[in-house]
This record gives C-alpha cells, sequence and structure tokens, in this order.
C-alpha cells in the first residue's frame, strides 16, 4: 500500500474503532476508598470506558454522575444469575441510568450447575431472559471461568452446551481469555470458533505462576488475541486483573502495551 502512496491518514482509517477499556473489579478496593478519585485516575492513564463489577456502594445515578465528570462510559455491566432471575426491572433501570447496552451473567452459582442437566436448564433460563433484555433494546451476555470447559461422564462441556443450546440472537458471549488458556484450550482459537457470538473480551494475561498479570506480560499472545477478538467482532475489550499490589500501577502497564499495538489493532485514544 505504501507503493500507492496513499497518505498515513487514509491508511489510518483501517484500524479497527475500539476505545480502550477496564472492568473495574481490577480496582475494587481502591473505588471502595474513593470512587470519583479512582475513576480519575483510570481515566487520566487513558481508559475510555469501563464495565462494571457492581456498584461501589453507590447509587446508579451517582455512579453515572461520577463517570461523567470523568469522562468514562460504561456500555457494559455485570449482573448476578439471581439478579437477572429475580431483580430484572430494577436492573434494567440501572442500565438505562448508567447508559449501559450488555447485560452480562458473570457466573451460575456450584450448587446449580453440577450436570448437563443443570447446565440445560440454565440455557433455558438464559434463553428467557436473553429474549426479555432484548426487548428492552439490550442485549445479555453470559462470561465464563475455567469451569465451563470441563467436560462431563458423556463428554459434552458446560461452554458446548451454552453455544449449542442457547439461542445466538438471545444469549452472546464475553471471553475471557485468561480463563480459557487456565482451562488448557487456545483464546486465539476459541474467539474463532465462538464468531459472533463473542460481543465482549477480557483481556487478563496469564502469568508463568497460574495467577493474573498486566496485559503483554504474562504467557499469552495478547497481539494475536486482540487480533483475533476484532475479526470474530467483539465490540469492547476489557483490561482485567484478578489481583495485583499494586493495581492502579498494573492498569497504566496495560494500557501502555495496548497502545503500543501495531497501527491496525490499537484502540481509539481520542474521544
Amino acid at each position: 500500500m505504501a507503493g500507492l502512496g496513499l497518505p498515513f491518514d487514509v491508511l489510518a482509517q483501517s484500524r479497527p474503532s475500539w476505545r480502550p477499556a477496564l472492568q473495574l473489579y481490577t480496582v475494587r478496593d481502591a473505588l471502595d476508598a474513593d470512587l470519583e478519585g479512582t475513576l480519575r485516575r483510570v481515566a487520566d492513564i487513558g481508559y475510555r470506558e469501563v464495565e462494571l463489577a457492581g456498584l461501589p456502594g453507590v447509587t446508579a445515578h451517582a455512579m453515572r454522575a461520577s463517570l461523567q465528570r470523568c469522562k468514562l462510559e460504561a456500555p457494559s455491566m455485570h449482573a448476578s444469575y439471581d439478579r437477572l432471575r429475580y431483580d430484572f426491572a430494577s436492573l434494567l433501570e440501572e442500565a438505562r441510568v448508567l447508559g449501559a447496552n450488555y447485560l452480562v451473567c458473570p457466573s451460575v452459582d456450584a450448587g446449580e450447575r453440577r450436570t448437563a442437566g443443570d447446565w440445560r436448564n440454565v440455557c433455558r433460563t438464559l434463553n428467557g431472559i436473553g429474549r426479555a433484555v432484548r426487548s428492552h433494546g439490550l442485549a445479555l451476555a453470559y462470561h465464563n471461568h475455567d469451569f465451563e470447559f470441563v467436560p462431563f461422564d458423556d463428554g459434552s462441556t458446560p461452554f458446548r452446551l451454552l453455544m449449542t443450546e442457547t439461542d445466538p440472537r438471545e444469549v452472546k458471549l464475553e471471553l475471557d481469555v485468561y480463563w480459557v488458556a487456565k482451562a488448557g484450550l487456545d483464546p486465539v482459537q476459541c474467539l474463532k470458533e465462538g464468531g459472533d457470538r463473542i460481543v465482549l473480551v477480557h483481556l487478563k494475561d496469564l502469568a508463568a505462576d497460574g495467577s493474573t498479570a498486566e496485559v503483554g506480560s504474562g504467557v499469552l499472545d495478547m497481539e494475536r488475541i486482540v487480533r483475533a477478538a476484532l475479526a470474530a467482532g467483539a465490540r469492547h475489550l476489557f483490561v482485567e486483573q484478578d489481583d495485583s499490589t499494586n493495581p492502579l500501577a498494573s492498569i497504566g502497564a496495560s494500557f501502555r502495551f495496548l497502545e503500543h499495538l501495531p497501527a491496525d489493532l490499537r484502540p481509539r485514544l481520542g474521544p
């Protein structure tokens, strides 16, 4: 393309339109201690979007006001399986206030997912919730851990059941690449096979000792993962690190990795 004499700004138009984003669970303790100060630090580092893992002791209206003052948007929020089933109306109102387009079921309690039959019940429930969510103009997604890839005696896995027994229109996926790798699978292959079911991704790196690490500092090929996620059509890619001795320093290191990705992959850093 360089031989065609195309200017750089034309080439830059092919860059993906995604913005640097953070799952706020990473900085949960700091949020509890100083909500707005922490959000401001997140924004100052360069993040432009966040995903909520719950409200840190404030109302949805107060959280929205803090996010707006820090020029952060929250396109996605986690909502427990119980709240999705039994507190749906108030959950929708929180999403409306916060401006979230995605409701993510982060897990299912162990007592409700022991067998393949249990998972088929979960799938039926998620289908019904997904229809209700979609009727309100939002989308439901399910977030994986590693246990969804452990096979039952018949060879099926919870993840395969989720893929085959939920309606692709009603139940999308938020793929956590760390947990895929912890299960012994290739996150890139999983992204390719998931295709357009995968609308959200957690960029979480795997340290040599099995813990979570700053993006780009672990054993996962995060550049290939980002490329595969964007090729699959993921709308939002959230940095996440479950544990860190200095979470704010860690998210800064992860952000620096993102801004040094190849030009055709790096997130849009402007407004």
